[in-house]
């Protein structure tokens, strides 16, 4: 392909219109090329780049930003945990230690990382008749865009037997159709190797026993503006956000 050298030094107004629209001699005027660069991409830009929105503190966009943060995570974790079966593959742990706590930070076997989502798997277990899974659900973000789990619930036996506990540290049990009270240094057993313990300062302490020497113990307590959850396992099968999350920041973990 042949392609004619520019002759002459190429400027701004040298440039003319296209033939039909204007002569073709008829330089583009001034007015004209500073209307071509005034329509740019910018008018695409979110309202808070545009002018006059520079002058607005970021702090002001905490809660939108908290907001779409919690929501993202969401639909990992709605994605990753499609058809109620766990995030992802159950993995054997001979011992395994998990919290969900403070606003909320993440924690399994040794890795810590934040997020501001609610967690419908926050780890779940199939080494147990009926399966085995913590849930939390976080409170609307804060003008800092900071969330805290307002609830956490055990649920055992394919969902017969809950044990939630919410942010004031009131205590919600249900057993097949029951719902029972406890007191501090109460002990209920809900069956199936099932029990909850309602300590001193109100935690509830939840143990779940298989017969193959398996177990989990969770605990609930209120603490500041939320629920903290505490886990402890061995001998099991684990899945959910803390096993695979953890493995998702932290692939070598």
């Amino acid at each position: 392909m042949y392609v004619q050298p520019l002759e002459g030094s190429f400027a701004t107004g040298s440039l003319s219109s296209l033939p039909g629209a204007l002569s073709d001699e008829t330089p583009l005027s001034d007015d004209a090329a500073g209307a071509a660069a005034g329509d740019n991409i910018s008018r695409f830009m979110p309202p808070w780049l545009n002018d006059g929105a520079a002058a607005a503190p970021y702090g002001a966009l905490g809660p939108l930003m908290g907001m779409l943060q919690q929501l993202m995570q969401m639909l990992q974790s709605l994605l990753g945990c499609a058809g109620g079966n766990g995030c992802g593959s159950e993995r054997f742990f001979r011992n395994a230690t998990g919290s969900s706590d403070g606003d909320p930070h993440l924690f399994f076997n040794g890795n810590r990382w934040t997020s501001m989502a609610s967690q419908p798997d926050l780890l779940s277990s199939g080494s147990f008749p009926g399966g085995f899974q913590i849930s939390t659900q976080t409170s609307p973000p804060n003008g800092k865009g900071v969330t805290w789990n307002r609830s956490a619930t055990v649920a055992m036996n394919g969902g017969a037997t809950t044990v939630t506990m919410n942010a004031n540290g009131q205590p919600a049990i249900a057993n097949n159709g029951q719902t029972l009270s406890i007191a501090p240094g109460q002990t209920l057993q809900l069956g199936n190797g099932e029990a909850v313990t309602c300590e001193q300062n109100g935690a509830l302490c939840i143990t779940a026993q298989n017969g193959s020497g398996g177990q989990i113990t969770t605990t609930l307590t209120a603490r500041g503006n939320g629920v903290d959850v505490d886990v402890e396992a061995r001998d099991v099968d684990l899945g959910g956000t803390l096993v695979n999350g953890s493995r998702a920041f932290f692939p070598s973990g």
